[in-house]
C-alpha cells in the first residue's frame, strides 16, 4: 500500500508495516519525471470543500485529478481501476421525495459541486477504468464537516431555513468505507458512478430531533428567514477576507442550505456489487457523538 502524506504528523494513525509513504501533495503529480509505485489500485479521496474562490475549488478538486491521471497514465504500469471520492454537490439538488439517480442530469448549483461534476466528467474518458462514487452527507466520527451542527445541539440549539425542512441523503462513515472496498473489488473494465446513501432518507427537523435524543437533552430549533441568511453569509464572507478566518457560511454553504433538498438513491450500487447499508440515523449519530467526546471535540 503506497499513501500520499501532506502532514507528516497524520502519518502516525497509518500502519507502521506494509505501508510506503510518499511525502508530498497533490503538486507532485505535476512533475513530468514523476515516478510512481505500481498500484493495483487508485483511489482518490482528497478534495477541498470550503474554499476562498472558484479557482480554488477548481485547482485542487478537478486540475489535481487531471494532473493525477495525466501523471499515472505516464507510468510503466496501469491500475486495475481507479476511485474517485466525488460528492452528491456534483448532481445538484432535488425537490423533496424526489430521489436521485446516475441516470438523471446533473445540475450543481454552486463552485464545489462544479468542480466535482468537471473532474468526473473528465474521468471518463481516463485510459484505464475508473469508479466516480458521490457520497451522501458522510457522518461519523473526526468529520470535522459536521462537527459544528453536534456542537450547536450540545449546547441546545440549532437552525434550519424558513420554508419546509430540507431534505437530505446520509451515509455512515463505516458504510461508505464498505462501499469502497465493494468498489476496489470491482474486476470489471467499465466506467461507474455510484451515489451512497443509507436506505433512509431525512430532513432538518428530523435530524435536530434525532441529534435531541442522542444527546439526552432538548434541542430548541430556530428557524432562520432566508433573505437573513443570505445577509449574513454575504457578512461572513467579507470579514473572513478582511480578518483572515475559516469563512464556514459562504456562498457554497448558503446555497447548498436554501437548496429543496440533497436526496440521492444508492440502489445502483447494492444491485451492481451486493452492497447495502447497515446504519440508520440515530445508530450512525450515536457513533459519532461518543468519536467526538472520545477525542475531546465534543
Amino acid at each position: 500500500m503506497v499513501a500520499l502524506v501532506r502532514d507528516p504528523t497524520k502519518a502516525s494513525a497509518l500502519p507502521r508495516q506494509g505501508v510506503e509513504i510518499l511525502s508530498g501533495d497533490l503538486s507532485i503529480f505535476e512533475r513530468s519525471d514523476q515516478v510512481l509505485p505500481a498500484c493495483d489500485l487508485v483511489i482518490h479521496l482528497a478534495g477541498v470543500v470550503n474554499a476562498e474562490s472558484e479557482d480554488a475549488y477548481d485547482a485542487i478538486n478537478f486540475r489535481a485529478v487531471q494532473s493525477l491521471v495525466r501523471c499515472v497514465a505516464r507510468q510503466s504500469w496501469k491500475p486495475r481501476r481507479f476511485l474517485f471520492a466525488s460528492s452528491l454537490a456534483a448532481a445538484g439538488p432535488t425537490t423533496l421525495g424526489v430521489r436521485m439517480t446516475e441516470s438523471d442530469a446533473c445540475k450543481p448549483v454552486e463552485a464545489y459541486g462544479q468542480s466535482k461534476l468537471d473532474a468526473e466528467q473528465f474521468l471518463r474518458d481516463a485510459p484505464f477504468p475508473v469508479t466516480s462514487f458521490r457520497p451522501s452527507i458522510v457522518i461519523g466520527p473526526r468529520d470535522t464537516a459536521t462537527l459544528t451542527f453536534f456542537r450547536m445541539a450540545s449546547r441546545g440549539f440549532g437552525f434550519r431555513v424558513s420554508g419546509p425542512p430540507q431534505g437530505f441523503s446520509f451515509v455512515d462513515i463505516d458504510d461508505l468505507v464498505d462501499a469502497i472496498v465493494a468498489m476496489a473489488e470491482d474486476t470489471t473494465t467499465d466506467h461507474r458512478t455510484y451515489f451512497v446513501s443509507s436506505l433512509r432518507d431525512t430532513d432538518t427537523s428530523g435530524l435536530w430531533k434525532a441529534m435531541s435524543e442522542v444527546l439526552g437533552r432538548r434541542v430548541r430549533v430556530l428557524v432562520v428567514p432566508r433573505p437573513f441568511l443570505r445577509g449574513a453569509s454575504v457578512a461572513s464572507t467579507a470579514l473572513s477576507k478582511v480578518f483572515r478566518f475559516k469563512n464556514q457560511l459562504d456562498q457554497k454553504q448558503c446555497d447548498q442550505l436554501m437548496a429543496p433538498a440533497f436526496l440521492c438513491s444508492s440502489e445502483a450500487l447494492e444491485r451492481g456489487l451486493g452492497w447495502r447499508p447497515r446504519f440508520e440515523l440515530i445508530d450512525s449519530l450515536r457513533k459519532a457523538v461518543d468519536g467526538y467526546r472520545a477525542d475531546g471535540w465534543l
